[in-house]
């Protein structure tokens, strides 16, 4: 067996079906190893971006990582930014790179010279900071090695990328006996201890206790825990990005999504709360707002994360921190003897779910605009969209609208480019279209334009991705940017400032893909659900506004000497009476 067909073989055996890949000349030996491993299929892009992020996505939802196989130079690069965002948002995977002879290799290494055999990049101060794990394959009897221990890295305490680095000249060298080589010893794992007691006390003296669940949760199998666990204390729950899909958007208990682009109820939640839970969630930014130090001023505050980095952070005073396992710390209190007096909690649950009602995202007047409002087709959208679904938003305006309305049903994935955002993460869906019938990819015309190429993968492989196109004519968060701060000044968002987007109909029916168009709100219904029931993939060019506004949000303001600021957590855009 040589090395390669070891690499594919290992992985097949760990529940690896699909490959995501560009072939290259570099990679010879792997790719020929692909082709002759019986159990594995490869689905072949068109640029290692969207390889890379449909593998990310893959290992997102498949349980297993996600495979990536590109080429040396450029085709590595090339692949940075999608193995970037899996490893910001914790999405296993593992990257197979072909690169120069070993000989080539070694001596850019020692030297440190630019380069030496043409393509050939020294990879590993490129990506060593974005994977868990990086090995340039050298000895043919170290695989065994290699792939244990990445495997191990990948899927182990918060989870992302791999990569292994294999010189052209080992990939087709015979590997020894597996037991002649050595294997990797997973170190213990010992999570710290904490007082169950003390937690649970915290809860029956809380009034106001409420949850705040992120990626962290879904990514530790814990999703139904966390409901049993809302339920058993009456805890209403929040979400952050990352964390949508933990929870039914009519499950009971459910507040809302906090944010710089959140909604009323959640941020009224976590500022009146007096005991907050942080359960898999990193506290970014874009979740917390700019005034960390006020998050859930008058509140107790226990953060649970497996990632010990990110409970150094102090942006945000934490009285009990814990590097714990989020399934095992839910399964420890749902076993927990402990009672809470239903009557202790109803003002407060009718306080958060009084305020989901009264402050809906999608505002009344949203229906009647013309051209469509992006909020307005999303709720149309959301309603026809079955359960178990797949879905990949890409980044921007559509984001955020998106993820401020989108209603999750049972067994639906929700998945953005969250701590990355990059543009053309809609390509992502090829990933998951190898395991579900069942995918729809949402993306602004910008973003859908960032991969158009995968068109091409669609089309040939014959995924049933439908891809919703909301086209805005141009780049709509930048545009709102530069007329809030930059008096108008317009450059690179629309045909106005240098920048044009195509007729995405016409690209699609180029690449023999079935094209729908949206025009006015009146049609929405029925064409949604010509694209959902068609069987195959298709491009749904949805025409919403150009200037369309996108709120509630948390809004700036630009001071006398030029600087931005923002305003409280909970004094969202558009501004309320102080009342």
């Amino acid at each position: 067996m040589t090395v390669s067909e070891y690499i594919f073989d290992f992985l097949q055996k760990k529940g690896l079906k699909t490959v995501y890949m560009v072939s290259g000349s570099s990679a010879m030996w792997l790719t020929d190893a692909l082709k002759n491993n019986e159990k594995l299929h490869a689905v072949c892009c068109h640029h290692e971006q969207a390889a890379a992020m449909a593998a990310a996505c893959y290992g997102r939802v498949g349980g297993v990582p996600g495979t990536c196989l590109v080429t040396i130079g450029p085709g590595a690069t090339n692949a940075i930014t999608g193995v970037a965002g899996a490893y910001v948002d914790s999405y296993p995977m593992f990257v197979l790179s072909g690169q120069a002879n070993s000989r080539i290799l070694q001596y850019q290494v020692d030297t440190g010279i630019r380069q030496k055999g043409t393509q050939s990049l020294n990879l590993e101060p490129l990506v060593s900071s974005i994977v868990k794990y990086f090995v340039a394959v050298m000895d043919p009897k170290d695989i065994r090695y290699h792939m244990e221990r990445a495997y191990f890295e990948a899927m182990n305490g918060r989870k992302g990328p791999v990569w292994l680095d294999v010189p052209v000249d080992i990939q087709n060298r015979q590997v020894p006996d597996e037991l002649e080589m050595e294997g990797f010893i997973a170190p213990e794992q010992v999570c710290e201890d904490f007082d169950i007691a003390e937690i649970v006390n915290m809860i029956k003296i809380a009034k106001k206790p409420l949850i705040l669940a992120g990626y962290g949760v879904r990514s530790a199998g814990a999703s139904d825990l966390l409901k049993a666990f809302s339920a058993k204390y009456q805890i209403p729950v929040v979400t952050s990005r990352g964390g949508i899909d933990v929870i039914e958007s009519d499950h009971p208990l459910f507040v809302g999504r906090p944010g710089s682009y959140g909604d009323r109820a959640s941020h009224f939640a976590i500022q009146n709360c007096d005991l907050l839970f942080i359960l898999g969630s990193r506290l970014a930014v874009s979740t917390i707002g700019y005034y960390p130090e006020r998050l859930a001023g008058e509140a107790k505050k226990i953060m649970v994360d497996i990632d010990t980095k990110e409970l150094d952070k102090n942006d945000v005073p934490v009285d009990i921190k814990l590097c714990y396992d989020v399934k095992s710390f839910l399964e420890k209190l749902l076993a927990a003897e402990a009672k809470v007096m239903m009557d202790d909690r109803m003002e407060w649950l009718e306080f958060c779910l009084d305020n989901k009602k009264k402050y809906p995202v999608v505002q009344e007047e949203y229906r009647q605009e013309h051209p469509i409002n992006g909020y307005y087709f999303t709720e149309l959208l959301t309603e026809q969209v079955p359960e178990n679904t797949n879905i990949i938003v890409d980044t921007g305006s559509v984001c955020n609208i998106v993820s401020q309305t989108w209603k999750i049903k049972k067994g639906q994935n929700y998945m953005i480019s969250g701590g990355l955002s990059s543009m053309g993460f809609w390509a992502a869906s090829i990933g998951v279209a190898a395991m579900s019938d069942k995918v729809i990819a949402l993306a602004g015309d910008g973003s859908a334009h960032m991969n158009i190429q995968e068109l091409a993968t669609l089309k040939y492989n014959d995924l049933p991705i439908k891809l919703f196109v909301y086209n805005n004519h141009g780049y709509l968060l930048i545009r709102h940017n530069q007329h809030n701060y930059m008096n108008d000044r317009f450059l690179g968002v629309g045909p106005d400032s240098g920048l044009e987007m195509p007729d995405f109909c016409a690209v699609a029916c180029a690449y023999g893909i079935k094209a729908v168009r949206i025009s006015n709100r009146e049609e929405i219904a029925d064409k949604v659900y010509e694209v959902l029931t068609y069987d195959g993939p298709v491009v749904c060019e949805v025409m919403v506004q150009e200037f369309g506004i996108i709120a509630p949000r948390i809004a700036s303001r630009v001071m006398p000497d030029g600087t931005l600021k923002a305003a409280e957590f909970d004094d969202l855009w558009p501004f309320l009476d102080k009342e």
